[in-house]
Parts: C-alpha cells; sequence; structure tokens
C-alpha cells in the first residue's frame, strides 16, 4: 500500500462517520418530534401511532383499526390500490416539519400498515433524497 494514501483513507474514513452520525442525529430528532405528537388521525379512520427507527429508516406504524390482514388478503385488487395510493401520498412527509432535516440528510421514511392485531398489511417507502431540495 502506498503510505502516501493512508492520510486520504483517514479523511474519507473520517467524513463517512460524520456524514452517518448527522443522518443518525437527525432521525433521533424527528424521532423525537414525531412521537410528540403520536398518537394522531391519519387519513379514512387509521391512526400513527408511533415511530421508530428500523435499522437505518425511520418507520410510522399506521394501524386499521377495524380490519384484518385476511380480509384484505381476500381482495388483492384492493390491497394493490391501497398500496399504490400510500406509495404516491409518501411524498406529502416531504413537507412535515418533524421529517425535513431527516429527509434532507439522506433519510429513508418507512410508513407500515397493520391490522388491529400488528399484522403487516404493506409497507410504502419514501426512498433517500426523493423530496425536492428548495
Amino acid at each position: 500500500m502506498n503510505l502516501r494514501l493512508l492520510p486520504l483513507f483517514a479523511v474519507l474514513a473520517l467524513a463517512s462517520a460524520c456524514q452517518g452520525n448527522g443522518l443518525g442525529q437527525a432521525r433521533e430528532a424527528a424521532l423525537a418530534a414525531s412521537n410528540a405528537k403520536l398518537p394522531a388521525p391519519y387519513r379514512d379512520g387509521l391512526i400513527t401511532e408511533r415511530a421508530y427507527a428500523g435499522g437505518v429508516d425511520l418507520v410510522l406504524d399506521i394501524r386499521f383499526a377495524d380490519a384484518r390482514v385476511a380480509q384484505l388478503e381476500a381482495k388483492p385488487h384492493l390491497r394493490d390500490a391501497l398500496l399504490a395510493d400510500e406509495t404516491e401520498a409518501m411524498a406529502e412527509l416531504c413537507a412535515d416539519a418533524a421529517l425535513k432535516p431527516y429527509l434532507a440528510a439522506g433519510g429513508v421514511v418507512r410508513r407500515r400498515f397493520i391490522d388491529a392485531d400488528g399484522a403487516l398489511f404493506f409497507e410504502a417507502t419514501l426512498p433517500a433524497n426523493s423530496c425536492p431540495t428548495s
């Protein structure tokens, strides 16, 4: 290994660590701000119950209080329509003041739609760097 490159590797490693730490701090702040206002109505009788760290992502659990996974599995066309609608609705999170710094830092947000028993219907994701910058 060329010893002249060693300082370059050290700087790159430090920059990478700082970037990850900044994202982690932004996520923790977003979690605290989000959970301070939860549980809260989402739409159509759904409730956003909590926000938490899911790996490196910020995850929002949204509960269908009056539905069960088995009901939706019996109607795959309805499940597909709901998933498409919610995937499109993820862009709304770009305007959420609690999430803006986290999203601007490259964070990913997932909404997990669960039934009354906590079983997963589906997830919708807002990928990193999806929000307009202005």
